[in-house]
């Protein structure tokens, strides 16, 4: 066999070999991203008032509630006050404010008072909030066959993923989290008190279809005869 016809055999042995490699080889798991993408916004409304007074100015009442409606504020939602920190009148105002809201069933916090960027007699209502965008699923970028690499479908993770950004009550919570207040024994210690004093609580017999009584047994017991 020469040389020549070696480096044929060679050369369509290669070729078979690379025809015969799985497309799943040159997919990448970047192309099947389950990231929950949290983005911060940021809404805002001057409140105007009637100068050197607390009461809002003519139509600002509807302005306000157009503000509300449009941003879809609901309850749940981060609404803040921000007064000028030369306004004299701003904790009346406030007060104002806060009752427009209460109306609504909607809460707010104050910020600091500012010393730029707000007009005489108006106070800027901030609304804070966070808006989760799912990954984009399903997705099967990565081939169904051919995979030798046993690795897992591009698609695996899409529904936990999608999930928890649309069950998420605050999507702040997928950012910062909550701070946990002081633990409460009350419940533990009542118990070993009334252990102490020798007047333990009776265990409920209580269940979900009522009480439990072994009374009927016996009459049934007595008139079987068993």
């Amino acid at each position: 066999m020469t040389d020549r016809l070696l480096r044929h055999l060679y050369l369509c042995f290669g070729l078979a070999l690379a025809g015969c490699t799985p497309p799943v080889s040159e997919w990448s798991e970047a192309e099947a991203s389950k990231q929950i993408r949290v983005d911060y916004v940021r809404l805002q409304h001057d409140a105007a008032f009637m100068p050197g007074s607390a009461d809002l100015a003519e139509g600002e009442a509807d302005g306000l509630a157009a503000f509300l409606e449009q941003a879809e504020v609901a309850p749940e939602d981060h609404v803040l006050f921000q007064a000028a920190s030369n306004d004299k009148l701003a904790a009346a105002r406030i007060g104002q404010l806060t009752r427009e809201l209460i109306q609504r069933g909607i809460g707010a916090t104050t910020l600091p008072p500012s010393a730029t960027a707000i007009p005489a007699d108006h106070m800027t209502v901030v609304v804070e909030r966070y808006v989760v965008t799912p990954p984009d699923c399903p997705n099967w970028s990565k081939p169904a066959s051919g995979d030798h690499s046993n690795t897992l479908p591009s698609n695996f993770g899409c529904a936990d993923a999608t999930n928890l950004g649309l069950m998420v009550a605050d999507p702040r919570d997928l950012i910062l989290g909550r701070s946990l207040g002081p633990p409460r024994g009350d419940p533990a210690l009542y118990g070993y008190s009334r252990y102490r004093i020798g007047k333990p609580r009776k265990p409920d017999t209580t269940g979900a279809s009522g009480s439990f009584s072994f009374s009927g047994f016996g009459a049934a017991d007595s008139d079987t005869g068993y």
